[in-house]
């Protein structure tokens, strides 16, 4: 039956095609024109996929020192974007702390720096901190730890109120870093002027044990114990200090981005609560990386935030609801934006870059 059917039908298209023979001129017809043009630019196009397929990135992740307790997330993340995002390598580099990487990153030596979200707003809007700074283009990838500034004295020193600090050594955070300039402008605006003492985290906290400064600021999660404080505490008995409602309102009155939680200090051993600058850290990226580079990147981190909770277990619950948390004012990079709203999240459009 199918060799019936087959023969009329091969006749029938053989006829056909000598009749378009016979009526053709020697000069290609539009049809064909743009069929050679269409399969041009398809194959055009093919190519243009390939390459960008095949296109490598060797980047460099700014974080901060190795002895913050944060140190250990930054390689956690690091490894996660290793492991999973096909063309990409991140390298590792020590810092200062925010500052220092979102220098780096203005001078294209780094494409992601550890940060808050405070950080992140000021930078764009080139305020407080970063006014004249020069450098706008940090975005936000995620945040993965709701933090305080903890101002932490020891106990010997006598020193209970921020009104105490008052020509006392004191350190402010790791030197260069966001923290340090936070609590110096915080200080400065309530008229609180300590004898200041720049110091890595590491050197700082010795001072503190031999007794050369009453204390120092370490910024540390709400969601457990900071390593950092409670491996001071192991070698002297501190306090943890308030500010009072009156000194928030005149800090916010300079600083109205400025955000301040009460948080309790029981998990030091201790049965009261402060007032402090609170914030959220994780890590920004350079607006300069391509969208589809950066949703590869944070849909990864997404996924594995499992191996990430194990290599650093004191990050939130849902760090993408975290970095999408209402009020926060910084802009997004376009890669999250578009890989939260295919999860169904929705974005204030205040925070999506134009």
């Amino acid at each position: 039956m199918k060799k019936f059917v087959f023969l009329p039908l091969t006749l029938a298209a053989a006829m056909a095609l000598t009749a378009c023979s016979k009526g053709a001129s020697s000069t290609p017809s539009q049809a064909d024109t743009a069929a050679g043009a269409a399969a041009t630019t398809a194959e055009a196009a093919s190519s243009d996929s390939q390459q960008t397929a095949e296109e490598t990135y060797d980047l460099v992740w700014a974080g901060t020192s190795s002895s913050s307790g944060y140190y250990a997330l930054n390689v956690a993340v690091c490894d996660i974007i290793n492991t999973y995002v096909d063309g990409v390598t991140v390298t590792l580099m020590e810092t200062g702390g925010t500052v220092d990487d979102y220098k780096l990153m203005m001078n294209k030596e780094a494409s992601f720096g550890q940060t808050s979200n405070v950080n992140e707003y000021c930078l764009q809007q080139g305020i407080a901190t970063y006014e004249g700074f020069g450098y706008t283009g940090g975005r936000d990838l995620c945040f993965f730890v709701p933090q305080v500034h903890n101002f932490v004295v020891s106990s010997d020193s006598g020193i209970r109120t921020l009104s105490d600090l008052a020509g006392k050594k004191f350190n402010a955070g790791l030197s260069g870093s966001s923290t340090e300039i936070e609590c110096m402008n915080m200080l400065n605006t309530i008229g609180i002027k300590p004898n200041w003492y720049p110091a890595s985290t590491a050197d700082a906290i010795d001072a503190v044990s031999n007794r050369q400064i009453t204390g120092l600021v370490k910024t540390g999660t709400t969601l457990g114990t900071d390593s950092t404080i409670t491996n001071l505490q192991s070698s002297v008995e501190i306090e943890f200090l308030s500010f009072t409602e009156e000194e928030i309102a005149k800090v916010q009155e300079v600083y109205p981005y400025y955000n301040f939680k009460t948080v309790s200090c029981a998990d030091y051993g201790k049965d009261y609560e402060v007032n402090s600058l609170g914030m959220n850290l994780g890590f920004c990226v350079s607006e300069e990386l391509p969208e589809d580079v950066v949703y590869r990147i944070i849909k990864a981190i997404d996924e594995h935030m499992d191996a990430i909770r194990t290599a650093y277990p004191g990050i939130a619950d849902d760090p993408l609801a975290l970095t999408n948390e209402e009020g926060t004012l910084s802009l997004l990079h376009p890669g999250v934006v578009k890989y939260m709203q295919e999860k169904g999240m929705t974005v204030d459009p205040a925070r999506i870059p134009q």
